[in-house]
């Protein structure tokens, strides 16, 4: 009798983990392909520069909702985590978080189209706005999303479910990019009539990747009896930093990795004033970050669940420092095959850089303790968000030279310490099916 009851919480476990990894790659598809139609280092860039000149007010935006990480997601999550670490269930927190992150895109796609041309200045203040409650309520969904795949994943599982996510995604975006690319190239549709398209199709795509996501089920875990207060909380915090040297030393690398965000936003523009690509061009080289994504995310995620996440982090990262070596050679004479290598290249650094860090996090985060654990680490994002922010300002007063050579030499610099970091998980010694 005893072995039975065993028996079936074991497959009911595994019944709840194949439709967890399931709806979640269903989500990362959608999500993915939605995010595509406005791509915070492509597309946004572009939109944006309707409205303004300033490198600095850009680098704003793209810390905004950059690929690497915003400041305002990295807010809310120690006070976040502080109050779900005692909670059983988490995911209603999470329902309603991307409640409010889908109608985010409806009303910038309905603020695009009625006020950008009459009120640009109204509008840009309106979209800081919109992507600052997306960004947001991003913060503080992140901690039950992370916790939930850490309860229902083996980790021998993670990194193909990661890698999935993004392959699909990616797979999905190439799609959505093209349609990117045919709106923005056609002259029948002017501005801001097709930023405004781009948006209402995120938004319908995002919301449809809410719904996989908010299906999910929430295994139950123990959890602490009651809630510390914050202040506690927060020392509990800096003790875990003190004394896991390994996951301090973590933390340290996805910092200077983030680095390559000092660029990121940067490249799109440098093609679009130094080398006068069109605006057609635009959509193509979104294309190739995408290409490089979607051929990338199988080969990071089972070299994550087979070689182990450290491997990812390091290889992802060594990509990195390679892509402003791209950019600072590229010439007018020669601009697109380059170009398109240069986004191919941030395509295998932005995916790596996630499949490496999440897996990574919930293999060396103790069960109890994870909330805390991906809290620290999403609010120490804030510097890795702050990048481009920090790049405008190097680009409005120096130079895109020593704005791409600044990124190597940092990134670099996270590269060699990305050497000394110990794997904590498990590595899949066998086939696992979910």
């Amino acid at each position: 009798m005893k072995e039975a009851i065993i028996k079936s919480q074991v497959e009911r476990k595994k019944n709840i983990s194949r439709w967890n990894f399931t709806m979640g790659v269903l989500h990362g598809t959608f999500f993915t392909g939605g995010r595509a139609l406005a791509n915070p280092d492509t597309i946004f860039p572009v939109f944006l520069s309707n409205f303004t000149v300033s490198k600095v007010v850009i680098g704003l935006f793209s810390s905004l909702m950059g690929s690497l990480g915003n400041i305002v997601s990295a807010l809310p999550q120690m006070v976040v985590a502080n109050r779900l670490e005692s909670k059983i269930h988490k995911i209603p927190v999470l329902r309603f978080a991307v409640a409010i992150r889908a109608l985010c895109w409806f009303f910038l796609s309905l603020t695009t189209y009625l006020f950008a041309l009459p009120h640009p200045k109204l509008t840009l203040y309106l979209i800081f706005f919109l992507l600052f409650i997306f960004t947001f309520m991003g913060g503080i969904a992140t901690i039950p999303f992370m916790d939930i795949w850490g309860k229902s994943l083996p980790s021998t599982l993670r990194g193909r479910f990661f890698g999935y996510r993004q392959f699909w995604g990616g797979i999905f975006a190439i799609g959505t990019g093209s349609l990117a690319a045919a709106i923005l190239s056609n002259k029948e549709i002017l501005f801001p009539k097709n930023f405004a398209l781009l948006f209402l199709f995120a938004f319908i795509l995002i919301s449809i990747s809410y719904l996989a996501l908010g299906s999910v089920k929430e295994p139950v875990e123990e959890v602490y009896k009651k809630r510390l207060p914050f202040r506690e909380f927060l020392s509990k915090a800096f003790a875990i930093l003190k004394s896991d040297s390994n996951y301090r030393r973590f933390l340290y690398v996805q910092v200077l990795g983030g680095a390559g965000a000092l660029a990121l936003p940067f490249y799109i523009l440098y093609a679009k004033d130094i080398l006068k690509i069109k605006l057609g061009m635009v959509g193509i080289l979104l294309l190739a970050q995408m290409v490089g994504s979607v051929l990338s995310n199988l080969i990071w995620g089972y070299l994550a669940d087979f070689a182990g996440s450290k491997k990812v982090i390091q290889i992802s990262t060594l990509v990195g420092f390679i892509a402003p070596l791209v950019a600072s050679g590229i010439s007018a004479s020669q601009p697109k095959m380059f170009l398109i290598l240069l986004f191919l290249l941030t395509g295998f650094f932005i995916t790596g850089r996630k499949i490496g860090k999440s897996k990574f996090l919930l293999d060396i985060a103790p069960a109890k303790k994870r909330p805390t654990y991906i809290s620290v680490s999403g609010s120490l994002t804030i510097i890795v968000a702050s990048f481009p922010l920090i790049g405008g300002l190097v680009l409005q007063n120096i130079s895109y030279g020593f704005l791409f050579m600044l990124t190597f030499v940092i990134v670099l610099i996270g590269f060699m310490l990305s050497l000394k970091l110990q794997e904590s998980g498990a590595t899949a010694n066998e086939k696992i099916i979910p």
